[in-house]
């Protein structure tokens, strides 16, 4: 397992570790709902819809969708109880009421800013929510990955982590995302990730600053993020397929048993 790591004051800071992260997964494939045998996804928030609105409500599962170019084979679902969800920050410009938009969910005199303009990514009403990984061919199959990273926007404090899990729930390894204490006036972006030799990876479970985003403030780290950059899904086989398979060898084999006698 390599782990990667990176903050910043901009963009620019983060970029080589970026990049780095991106050429250890693999070439970029296209969003479609087809299966790689290598190479890695990414999601940006740019082509969720409702660019007005600011947060925008997005649902968990938007990008784990079989057609273009939803088809990312990636879910997210919060952790914790009551109103608890997500949601992506409006396009800069008119809010389609003759307006204008406050971008960045408005806290950009906060430090917010974007990896990948235009838009990022918040979690509400919580600081943490799990990263589930399907065949992006088939929604509702599991799969594996041998690798994510993610951007965090404006890391105020220490406390903000990728969780690694594997399909039977065990721990594979923890990255801490660097905060902006150990920058010279202060970063505003960090990145985190971690690459493993083969896909081992079920979920991922993200903590992103003390508190879900309607609780920031200038005391109040909360947690927001921007690019997703993650290894080609494996689909895991079906229950049904090991069985299949078994049966399947064992016929030839009592088959290519009687030609013999």
């Amino acid at each position: 397992m390599a782990p990667f790591t990176a903050v910043g004051s901009d963009a620019a800071s983060i970029q080589g570790a970026v990049d780095s992260f991106r050429a250890a997964l693999g070439a970029l494939n296209a969003p479609a709902p087809v299966n790689n045998a290598h190479g890695r996804r990414e999601i940006y928030w740019d082509a969720v819809p409702g660019a007005f609105a600011d947060p925008n409500p997005f649902p968990g599962d938007f990008f784990n969708f079989n057609a273009s170019p939803r088809a990312r084979g990636l879910s997210m679902t919060p952790v914790g109880g009551g109103l608890v969800g997500f949601g992506v920050s409006a396009d800069p410009g008119d809010n389609g009421l003759g307006q204008p938009a406050a971008p960045l969910f408005g806290l950009a005199p906060l430090g917010f800013q974007s990896f990948s303009a235009n838009r990022i990514f918040a979690v509400l009403g919580t600081n943490q929510f799990d990263v589930l990984f399907h065949n992006p061919a088939n929604p509702s199959q599991a799969a594996l990955v041998d690798g994510f990273g993610a951007v965090f926007v404006d890391v105020d404090d220490a406390g903000s982590m990728l969780e690694f899990f594997d399909r039977f729930g065990q721990l594979l390894t923890t990255v801490d995302v660097p905060d902006q204490r150990v920058v010279t006036p202060g970063g505003t972006l960090s990145f985190a990730g971690a690459v493993f030799d083969q896909s081992e990876v079920a979920r991922v479970r993200i903590t992103a600053g003390a508190s879900g985003l309607e609780s920031c403030g200038v005391t109040t780290d909360c947690g927001a993020l921007d690019d997703f950059i993650f290894g080609e899904p494996q689909a895991i086989p079906l229950p049904g397929s090991f069985a299949a398979l078994a049966g399947a060898l064992a016929l030839t084999g009592f088959i290519a048993w009687r030609r013999q006698r």
